[in-house]
């Protein structure tokens, strides 16, 4: 009697962790669903206002008050929009 007790409370116990683990799992695709649908909406304001612009290969190019921000996958620049002309200048030297 004892044995059966102890293997019926482990089937339930067992039970129970798998529900509990398979609705936190659902949750967190659910919330990682409303996240990346939030990043998109977000990111299409800010292209309609002209302070994103994304260019192929994942590059980005964003504008925060005083400083432009260039995103790609592998590093981020942050200029300052004083020293714009002076990149411009840099670059057209080449």
């Amino acid at each position: 009697m004892y044995r059966e007790f102890i293997i019926l409370s482990t089937v339930v116990v067992l039970s129970l962790f798998m529900t509990i683990h398979n609705s936190n799992k659902e949750e967190m695709k659910d919330s990682q669903t409303k996240l990346s649908i939030q990043r998109r909406a977000q990111e299409n304001i800010l292209m309609e206002e002209g302070n994103l612009m994304k260019l192929n290969g994942g590059v980005t190019f964003r504008k925060n008050s005083n400083l432009i921000i260039i995103k790609d996958p592998y590093s981020t620049i942050v200029l300052d929009k004083n020293d714009v002309e002076d990149i411009i200048v840099f670059l057209e030297e080449k």
